[in-house]
């Protein structure tokens, strides 16, 4: 397919630097609609239009376990409840990339040691107020 984005093409940066050892990454988008309902709509719902409720976005993915001093800054914060500004990029398979950036906070600490093989670590990153996106043709 022309055009695809090649999905772990990506790039996870926190206001000090690039976070190393990425390997597999989600990227989930949730918000809820505003119910508007009243008697004269009758019996069906009705949602206000163009808003949503609880937005928030939400990445979450595996890293390679390592002692670059970004991933363990990550690690503290996730321990900590630390927020920091993140930016999430998709610089894709030859295409031009896109990104999210804002304020995160990492969640979900997991390690996974498994014997006899590499050692990762998967987090989340939760969004904490308005996340800026930065289309594909603005970047």
């Amino acid at each position: 397919m022309s055009g695809e984005i090649n999905g772990t093409a990506i790039v996870l940066n926190n206001s000090t630097g690039e976070i190393v050892g990425q390997g597999d990454f989600t990227h989930t988008y949730g918000g809820a609609p505003i119910d508007i309902s009243n008697k004269s709509y009758g019996d069906f719902i009705t949602y206000l239009d163009g808003e949503l409720a609880t937005k928030q976005h939400v990445f979450a993915g595996e890293f390679t376990y390592n002692d670059d001093v970004q991933f363990r800054k990550v690690r503290a914060d996730a321990l900590s409840g630390t927020q920091d500004t993140y930016t999430l990029t998709f610089t894709g398979s030859g295409t031009t990339p896109e990104s999210y950036t804002g304020l995160f906070v990492p969640t979900g600490l997991s390690d996974s040691i498994p014997m006899g093989a590499k050692v990762t670590t998967s987090i989340s990153f939760n969004s904490s107020g308005a996340v800026a996106y930065t289309l594909a043709s603005d970047v």
